[in-house]
């Protein structure tokens, strides 16, 4: 009975997508065609840019990895905070609730969690890492992928290496957070609740513990079963398609056109 009902609501969720199922189709595609195509054509350069600076792998992993996640989190928010400012009604019947946003409710109150959450930020997205990647890197604890130009992805390679890494991460992400509502860890978790509305810049604003837990962790696992199997090029689109789910996920609107609603049983604002 309970199976019966959760194939209902699916198929009801994606009937209310209209359009937007298409469009949302579309950029996936467009994303397992596109990245393999581009890094067919940069990749070479990268590689030699790496070589004339003389970076070791991981260097070079932490480098990219970190300038990704900031450039990706800066341009994601930038087009938000955009839309969250002039409230466009095309945009706005996409909203998740029908609250006033934060900084209108209370403006002075709000520069205060924006500071903090920009502290937050900085210290889980980019202290954090170095912190855990370095002793690991140190020890020899981390396997390294593939990095020549032939063993760069095809379109189903790709794809088929990073539904992996989502099942990895899915289950990791799922038992972590159930371990931090546990009383004893729930002290951490809660701390990613303070904010009472889901906005982009939430989606990683969590205690430090609570995002080496849940932040870090689920989206390393696939990436380091596959360890050379799986290309440079995959695991950074990887982490790009896993960053931008989150952000999307709190953004505070359910986008019908979202490629990240295209999988079943997923969930957002």
């Amino acid at each position: 009975m309970f199976k019966h009902k959760l194939l209902i609501s699916e198929a009801n969720r994606y009937l209310k997508k209209g359009s937007g199922l298409l469009i949302a189709l579309f950029i996936t595609i467009l994303f397992f065609i596109g990245v393999p195509m581009i890094a067919h054509k940069f990749w070479p350069l990268i590689l030699g840019g790496k070589a004339a600076l003389q970076l070791s792998y991981s260097s070079f992993f932490l480098i990219w990895s970190l300038t990704q996640h900031n450039l990706l989190t800066l341009v994601c928010n930038t087009v938000y905070f955009v839309l969250y400012a002039y409230e466009f009604p095309a945009i706005e019947k996409y909203k998740a609730n029908k609250d006033t946003w934060p900084w209108k409710k209370d403006p002075a109150a709000w520069r205060g969690v924006l500071l903090k959450s920009l502290k937050v930020y900085f210290l889980n997205t980019n202290v954090l890492p170095v912190l855990v990647y370095a002793p690991l890197t140190y020890f020899e604890a981390i396997s390294h992928h593939a990095e020549t130009i032939e063993a760069i992805p095809s379109p189903v390679q790709l794809l088929v290496q990073l539904l992996f890494c989502m099942i990895c991460d899915d289950f990791c992400f799922y038992w972590l957070h159930r371990l931090v509502h546990l009383p004893v860890l729930y002290r951490f978790h809660k701390m990613h609740h303070e904010h009472a509305d889901s906005i982009s810049i939430t989606a990683e604003y969590a205690h430090p513990f609570e995002f080496l837990l849940g932040g870090l962790l689920p989206p390393a696992i696939g990436p380091a079963i596959l360890g050379h199997r799986m290309h440079l090029v995959s695991v950074f689109a990887w982490y790009l398609v896993r960053v931008g789910e989150a952000i999307d996920q709190h953004s505070g609107y359910e986008f019908p056109f979202s490629p990240y609603r295209l999988l079943p049983m997923s969930g957002g604002s």
